[in-house]
């Protein structure tokens, strides 16, 4: 691999362990809007199928996914994954598919995901929504840890960016947490309440820019961030963008054989493993 000149993380997946969160939230989505189920309305197999449709790098349009899909009644969401996917993934192509009922609105989904995540004392703080649950929330976000340490990414003598599904308010309040924030200047992150959003390549282009960096490592999860990085190397041709795709995360144990699928080059166990290596 060409020298990296910046390094982009993602950070769900990479940097911190939501396996325990946004999962979580999903689910109680579902059951919020949906009703109570024996077996509840989705499994962690089904949320990486999403994941791996490409379009679902939002945990919120995942929750949409998981509740428009079953309004009929419980249906395998690996299945309508795979739908989603034949018709371009993410919301507009689950739009497609005959049984999908928009209803509740995305808004009030993401009203209610946000509440669930954040907890009731800081849904303002992360997301600027009021919350309006009628049950307090504690905020799964605290079953969440970190996947690398500080040290680890001060030992690490390159550059160091974000970009990211979260907004500005969530990733903050996990930076603060696990002791990240000093690594990324404000400049150097990018969340989903500014101008970019994943799959757009023009965030990880800004954050080239911003760097004054000619090589750039994205690593990831998600499809989405494989395709991120895909994007950015074709609108911005004269810089160098990679993909390392870290696996165990949003697609689950089916990760090495998906991103090898979409022509991943570079796939690494974990972070940990990741960083090391770019040490040696």
């Amino acid at each position: 691999m060409a020298e990296i000149e910046l390094i982009v993380f993602d950070v769900d997946g990479v940097l911190v362990d939501v396996a325990s969160s946004y999962p979580a939230a999903i689910a109680r989505t579902a059951e919020h809007c949906l009703g109570p189920r024996e077996g509840g309305w989705v499994t962690p197999d089904e949320i990486a199928a999403l994941k791996a449709a490409g379009g679902f790098n939002s945990d919120w349009d995942t929750a949409a996914a998981v509740v428009w899909a079953q309004r009929q009644g419980r249906r395998d969401l690996r299945v309508v994954a795979a739908g989603a996917a034949s018709k371009g993934g993410g919301l507009g192509g689950l739009a497609g598919l005959p049984f999908v009922q928009a209803d509740p609105p995305l808004a009030e989904i993401e009203q209610i995901a946000s509440e669930i995540y954040a907890g009731t004392a800081r849904t303002e703080e992360m997301f600027g929504l009021r919350p309006g649950l009628p049950t307090p929330q504690e905020g799964v976000w605290q079953l969440e840890h970190a996947l690398v340490e500080a040290a680890q990414l001060l030992l690490l003598p390159i550059p160091k960016a974000i970009y990211t599904g979260r907004t500005m308010g969530e990733l903050s309040a996990a930076l603060d947490r696990f002791g990240f924030s000093v690594h990324f200047p404000d400049n150097f992150r990018v969340t989903c309440d500014g101008p970019y959003r994943k799959p757009d390549g023009a965030g990880l282009v800004y954050l080239a820019h911003a760097a004054g960096a000619n090589s750039v490592l994205m690593v990831g999860d998600n499809v989405d961030d494989l395709k991120t990085a895909l994007h950015a190397q074709e609108i911005d041709p004269g810089r160098d963008y990679r993909f390392c795709g870290i696996e165990g995360g949003a697609l689950g144990a089916q990760a090495e054989q998906v991103f090898r699928a979409l022509g991943a080059e570079v796939i690494a166990p974990t972070t940990r493993e990741l960083l090391q290596w770019l040490r040696s």
